[in-house]
């Protein structure tokens, strides 16, 4: 079995832009991470929580994928 990385970019809730913050730095909840681009404030809670839904549907989207294509011809005659 194939092991498959998956990448969600955090982005700005204000212009899209994605993220750039300080990668020395452990964010937690309730943290406000600044835009390089547009310069408001995004919070963490509400960035990990949109995030982890991406997620959710990139690895549903693979499975189902990966499921058609195993599945293909078992129902062909």
């Amino acid at each position: 079995m194939e092991d498959k990385n998956f990448t969600v970019t955090l982005k700005c809730f204000f212009c899209g832009d994605a993220l750039e913050g300080d990668t020395e730095r452990d964010w937690v909840s309730g943290d406000m991470i600044p835009c390089q681009n547009c310069k408001e404030f995004n919070d963490y809670d509400s960035l990990v929580s949109v995030a982890l839904e991406e997620g959710k549907e990139l690895v549903e989207e693979y499975a189902k994928g990966e499921i058609e294509k195993s599945f293909k011809n078992i129902f062909k005659k």
